[in-house]
């Protein structure tokens, strides 16, 4: 256990066209009580004034500025390869940061070395007695979903423990964590890629944890926008990348079972109950735009199998990875299809990638 004040802390943020957060993003990492910490923004070819307006106000900020749009994925690997601190706090660009909220990840993760990842407290930023995450759990087909998603911020969530998986949007990892996983996965783009690394992380053996005292306020489903549609499309692909490269053979067929109860309950959800999370969706858009973004899901998949698979040889190579881990999880870091199909879901306050 090292003396946190010897702990330098690097924090990433990944901007697109984000000028209207980044005052309030980039001064509540700058007014931390974390001792050593450095900033490094990486900056996706933003033309909304954003380059401009960090260097004029906090040009004490490392800035870096990519030619175009990598995306969520390359961007903190960006961040993440310059970086010097032994740990990486990754932070989206519409989120507010309470003044200790770094310096709990820290204590959090310092106890022991076999945690990885720390979790934070994340409420909504206009609903601040909501919460927004409170770390991830996971459906058997690979898709994560935020703990305790729109519960009020009553004491249920206000216990540190150890979680399955931290969502990326304010989340500490050990620098060795990430580099021996493989980094985050490029062609992510954006969404799930935080499960990947997670789950990849997880399978080097490392714990993760959540700590409530580490407050953030977040602006909720900024990074797209309103288009769902492009929302709906990642998710969705880029679970079933993830399965393909990590799972077992045997996990892989079982995902298959859930995706279709989980399918079936969304359609059930949508069309006799108004309910869950693809109801907002199928108010504004035809319903068979749901089958043509499942087309082009499944579509890219195929045409990308080679490299996944490429990707899988790789990761089912390597010895310190611990395969079993993703099929034995607790029932606590599991969700389940019910639940997650008809659950309430949220739209608003859209900034940026």
């Amino acid at each position: 256990m090292e003396n946190l004040e010897d702990i330098l802390v690097s924090v990433i943020v990944v901007n697109w066209n984000g000028l209207r957060y980044l005052r309030s993003c980039l001064a509540s990492i700058l007014f931390q009580t974390c001792k050593k910490i450095e900033v490094i923004v990486v900056d996706n070819n933003s033309t909304d004034g954003s380059v401009d307006f960090i260097k004029k106000e906090f040009p004490q900020v490392r800035l870096i500025r990519n030619s175009k749009n990598y995306g969520f994925a390359k961007g903190n690997n960006i961040g993440i390869r310059i970086a010097r601190g032994e740990y990486i706090v990754t932070v989206n660009n519409d989120t507010e940061l309470e003044a200790g909220c770094v310096q709990e990840l820290v204590r959090a993760v310092n106890i022991s070395s076999d945690i990885g990842m720390c979790a934070a407290k994340i409420l909504l930023f206009n609903h601040r007695d909501l919460i927004d995450s409170a770390g991830m759990l996971l459906y058997p087909d690979g898709l994560a979903i935020c703990r305790g998603h729109l519960a009020a911020d009553a004491g249920n969530f206000n216990t540190a423990e150890e979680i399955f998986l931290p969502t990326a949007c304010v989340a500490l990892y050990r620098k060795e964590a990430i580099v021996k996983a493989g980094y985050f996965d490029e062609n992510y783009f954006a969404y799930c890629e935080d499960t990947d690394l997670g789950l990849r992380i997880r399978m080097l053996g490392y714990k993760c944890v959540y700590e409530p005292r580490a407050r953030v306020y977040h602006h909720y489903s900024g990074t797209t926008g309103q288009d769902l549609s492009l929302k709906i499309y990642l998710s969705e692909r880029n679970r079933v990348y993830t399965i393909i490269k990590c799972y077992s053979l045997a996990g892989l067929i079982e995902s298959l079972y859930h995706t279709l109860i989980r399918y079936i309950l969304y359609i059930y959800a949508a069309s006799f109950k108004n309910l869950g999370q693809i109801k907002d969706f199928t108010r504004k858009s035809p319903r068979i735009k749901i089958a043509y973004i499942l087309l082009k899901t499944y579509s890219c998949c195929i045409l990308n199998i080679v490299i996944l698979l490429k990707k899988r040889v790789n990761i089912m190579r390597d010895k310190d990875m611990r395969h079993e881990k993703i099929h034995s999880l607790p029932a606590k870091f599991k969700m389940n299809a019910r639940t997650l199909a008809l659950e309430r879901r949220i739209y608003v306050d859209q900034p940026c990638l």
